[in-house]
């Protein structure tokens, strides 16, 4: 399914919605979430997967998120659940998946080829679904560009910290120290790959001060968005992984001169008397672009797209 607004994917903030609990799909689409990730995995009980796949089924098909991007994590290929979701869920009016516990490459090989056959099944045109693949284990950090390059049906990269921790026999630390290294690695996979890399949930979902200090580190690494445990903490995240107003100001400064000095045929941009190098106005380049396709993103939210 095409993105619907254009330029870059925005997924600043990912909200995770169990398929199982009507209130929380109900409210989804009234959220500022950029994306919306209905679950089938973790979130929901063994007794209730079956359960899940219909109310999520039922939530696409009547259109409840026809103004949102929306994702649904299924379950791996190791459960013997993968075929049970795709056959329950997959549908037109959904953008793609979520693949958990993604390995190496060729777990997105072998996902990918599944949803060849799902599209060809739903008459839906080769390459329809999007993936956004997880990097949750020590051995996915270190095949992340593997995994980033395995299909170009791959949008993002997202970090999932709690398992990451628990096999790297790590834990928490004052400043995320212990996660600096695997968000980096991911963060430069996903850049290298030119897709999304999105950053892990904050799980003390009460903590504000804690969220906007734990995402404003992942944003300096070069992290796009963040996981969304609730709705309470989309606002922070949207905001956090936003070029401020004063950059947005600086950024459009500096596009603006080196336009002019094109036109002009001078090979040097100065911009408050200070020279303006090819990265910095690379930078600039890209914040521009990313603010047009957010307001594009919210403007399809809306209903103006």
């Amino acid at each position: 399914m095409a993105k619907p607004y254009p330029g870059e994917w925005i997924l600043r903030s990912m909200l995770w919605i169990p398929g199982q609990i009507d209130k929380m799909l109900a409210k989804g689409p009234e959220t500022a979430a950029d994306c919306v990730v209905l679950d089938l995995e973790d979130a929901v009980p063994a007794a209730e997967k079956a359960t899940a796949r219909g109310k999520i089924r039922q939530v696409l098909e009547a259109g409840l998120y026809k103004r949102k991007t929306v994702f649904v994590r299924i379950n791996p290929i190791d459960t013997g659940l993968t075929l049970r979701d795709l056959d329950g869920v997959a549908c037109g009016h959904l953008h793609g998946f979520v693949y958990p516990m993604t390995y190496t490459a060729d777990d997105i090989k072998k996902f990918d080829a599944q949803l060849s056959l799902i599209e060809n099944h739903l008459n839906l045109p080769k390459g329809h679904f999007s993936i956004v693949a997880v990097i949750e284990t020590p051995l996915a950090v270190l095949n992340a560009y593997s995994i980033a390059t395995a299909s170009d049906r791959i949008v993002a990269l997202i970090f999932g910290c709690e398992d990451y921790l628990a096999d790297q026999v790590a834990r928490h630390c004052e400043n995320d120290v212990s996660l600096h290294t695997p968000r980096m690695m991911m963060t430069l996979a996903a850049r290298a790959a030119n897709v999304v890399p999105v950053d892990a949930a904050y799980i003390r979902v009460h903590d504000l001060d804690g969220l906007r200090a734990f995402a404003t580190r992942a944003r300096n690494l070069g992290m796009g968005g963040m996981a969304a445990l609730t709705p309470a903490q989309i606002a922070v995240a949207n905001e956090v992984y936003s070029p401020s107003a004063e950059e947005i100001v600086t950024a459009q400064a500096i596009v603006d001169a080196a336009d002019v000095a094109e036109r002009e045929g001078r090979g040097v941009v100065v911009v408050d008397n200070k020279f303006v190098s090819p990265p910095t106005l690379k930078a600039s380049r890209s914040t521009i672009a990313r603010l047009k396709a957010t307001l594009a993103m919210e403007a399809f939210g809306r209903g103006e797209g």
